[in-house]
């Protein structure tokens, strides 16, 4: 693989990510006070068929909210997030 090609699919996975935390600060109403984490991790789910979404929400609380959604970041859609809702 080229150093090009590296690049252009991690600037596609930081795109995707800054895309799902916008989506958690909508859907969850949380605003700038609060740390919004999004990670693609390695699913330990062996019915899992690839890597997960891990979305760490931390607030001035300091009640940390972990959630995960079986499905690499570029995959995630606002259905995904329907658990944010408060």
């Amino acid at each position: 693989m080229s150093l090009a090609f590296d690049f252009r699919q991690k600037t596609t996975v930081l795109w995707h990510v800054q895309r799902v935390k916008r989506m958690v600060r909508e859907m969850g109403g949380f605003g700038p006070h609060m740390l919004v984490s999004v990670t693609e991790i390695n699913c330990d789910d062996p019915a899992c068929p690839g890597p997960a979404t891990q979305i760490t929400v931390l607030g001035l609380d300091v009640l940390r909210r972990v959630f995960v959604i079986h499905r690499p970041v570029a995959e995630v859609t606002a259905a995904d997030l329907g658990i944010l809702r408060h």
